[in-house]
């Protein structure tokens, strides 16, 4: 039976529609792609530059160091830093960033903290250093090794930009942290220990030994003859 021209009209009026509609979206997925494929796209065809631009450098404070550092490890850090609320899904409202980060930790003493009290000359002959305590002189991260392993911003929420710099402040202290746990401390005093016994023998020294402001016991020199 033949359709009524009304009603194939109006499926003909349809079909135009969808077709509009698909189309539109179509045209719209071409023209306007999502961020990251346009990113893809512009890199190909044009090449992505970056160019460093320096606003201004002062520098502020000049000081005086006497610092020796005497001892120097190597950390591996993996963290994650995450934001959340309460009830409301991670996956809209979350925000979270984790980092592997790879840092130095150096440790030494300061010479500067040396009088001539902590020196002295036994009956024997022997010179006798009071050192300083060791103490961590440095911790700083490696840029060229840290990189963030993963970042998960919620649907409806901007993705926090100070993150990654409170990621990178923590894992700092947590390469500091699993230095000291490490010893780096007692290892930076014994190598003090014995870089300045050496350069005091240089000097004429017979005997050298040493005393911790960290302990009451005299440590001797792990270079120092036996007596």
């Amino acid at each position: 039976m033949e359709q009524p021209v009304g009603i194939r009209k109006r499926w003909i009026v349809l079909g135009i529609v969808v077709l509009m509609v698909v189309g539109t979206a179509f045209m719209m997925r071409l023209l306007f792609p999502p961020r990251e494929v346009a990113t893809a796209l512009v890199d190909a065809a044009v090449g992505r530059k970056e160019q460093p631009l320096d606003l201004t450098a002062i520098v502020t404070k000049v000081n005086e160091l006497n610092r020796l550092e005497t001892a120097q490890m190597r950390v591996v850090h993996v963290s994650q830093l995450k934001q959340s609320y309460g009830i409301v899904p991670d996956m809209f409202a979350g925000d979270s960033l984790s980092l592997m980060a790879v840092g130095d930790v150096y440790a030494g003493i300061d010479l500067s903290r040396l009088t001539r009290e902590d020196v002295r000359e036994e009956l024997d002959g022997s010179i006798v250093i009071r050192l300083p305590a060791s103490e961590i002189l440095v911790t700083r991260l490696d840029n060229d090794e840290t990189r963030v392993l993963d970042r998960k911003t919620g649907a409806f929420r901007k993705a926090d930009v100070g993150l990654e710099g409170r990621a990178r402040a923590y894992a700092e202290a947590g390469i500091r942290e699993e230095a000291l746990q490490k010893g780096i401390l007692n290892l930076a005093s014994s190598n003090a220990e014995r870089r300045i016994s050496e350069l005091a023998k240089t000097l004429g020294a017979e005997h050298v030994r040493f005393e911790r402001r960290d302990g009451p016991s005299p440590t001797p020199s792990p270079t120092a003859p036996p007596r």
